[in-house]
């Protein structure tokens, strides 16, 4: 059975090496190399993010250890005259324990984070699945829109 709750500074290490798993997964040895910073940028943004309350993180615990992780970013909206919602939210970093998958535990994880964001007065929650997560993401409420327009910034110019 697990338990779910929000993160605390104690679960920073294994937040960053989930993370790390998470990203290389998929990949075979040498596609990619992990940044010299890494563990020092990851150290320093779980802290704040957990410290300052911009993102819930939260987690799911089997026997006292963590099995999955969703981070969930709140954005305020710019306030209206009329009535409406205050916020915005983003899901990301859903990754659960390639052992503890099939068993409910992301998509638990996922209603906790949802039923909080309601509370917190959100008007959307936003993710960018991958391609084959996209099924995962249905089974959980949501669904593709075509409103967004986005401008994704181009990479510099190298020298």
């Amino acid at each position: 059975m697990a338990r779910f709750r929000l993160a605390v500074e104690q679960d920073i290490p294994t937040l960053i090496a989930m993370r790390r798993e998470f990203t290389f997964e998929n990949t075979t040895g040498g596609d990619e190399a992990e940044s010299p910073t890494y563990l020092d940028d990851a150290q320093k943004f779980m802290r704040d993010a957990i410290e300052s309350g911009r993102w819930h993180v939260w987690v799911a615990e089997v026997d006292g250890q963590i099995v999955s992780h969703a981070f969930v970013a709140y954005v305020d909206k710019v306030p209206r005259p009329t009535r409406e919602r205050r916020r915005i939210a983003y899901l990301t970093n859903v990754y659960t324990r390639p052992d503890f998958r099939g068993r409910g535990i992301g998509g638990a994880l996922i209603e906790r984070a949802q039923a909080r964001a309601a509370e917190a007065d959100v008007e959307l929650m936003m993710v960018w699945p991958s391609d084959e997560s996209i099924d995962f993401y249905r089974r959980q409420g949501f669904a593709p829109s075509e409103e967004p327009v986005i401008w994704v910034v181009p990479e510099p110019p190298h020298a």
